[in-house]
């Protein structure tokens, strides 16, 4: 496992075969497509992380240089990877926050109007209402889309890396073969 030193902080690492994408080279593809670093380097030849010219071995998937040669760039079908996973993974996120808004709304609504007290007083139903909005919108968002919708974000966008990683490695190894 990786993680950020400065906050102890352990990244999830899947062990499912597939050996994308390490830190780097997720940092690397995000600052590529910022235009902040160019498409140029050494990068291992199965997973594509970034390596130093004395590396031998990938620190990411241990492939030996000598076996699978480094390559200049990272290719732009790897990018793409990259950005479909974050894609559907931002989508299923988004989409259960914003569940847990409408939830949020709804109920507040729900205990506004079902109490017969706030139906008739403006203030404190505008009252209760907003705080059912401001605490359980937070809530229900941050819980819904940031545990649930993060979970089956991850597992989906996953399970689709998985698919194109596979595909990717056949037309890599078939045309390397024709070369």
């Amino acid at each position: 496992m990786s993680g950020n030193w400065a906050t102890g902080e352990e990244r999830f690492r899947p062990d499912d075969g597939c050996p994308l994408f390490s830190d780097r080279l997720e940092e690397h593809i995000v600052a590529l497509t910022r235009g902040e670093v160019p498409n140029h380097g050494r990068f291992c030849g199965n997973c594509y992380t970034p390596m130093s010219p004395e590396t031998v071995h990938c620190p990411n998937c241990a492939t030996d240089t000598r076996e699978r040669p480094p390559v200049d760039r990272i290719p732009d079908e790897v990018v793409l990877m990259l950005r479909m996973q974050r894609k559907v993974e931002r989508s299923w996120v988004t989409g259960f926050a914003y569940l847990g808004l409408l939830i949020a709304v709804m109920a507040g609504l729900a205990v506004v109007l079902g109490i017969p007290y706030l139906r008739g007083n403006l203030l404190p139903a505008t009252i209760v209402y907003g705080l059912i909005l401001f605490i359980g919108g937070r809530v229900l968002a941050g819980t819904l889309g940031g545990y649930y919708g993060d979970r089956i974000g991850f597992e989906r966008a996953r399970r689709n890396l998985l698919a194109s990683w596979d595909e990717w490695v056949i037309e890599r190894d078939h045309a390397s073969v024709e070369a």
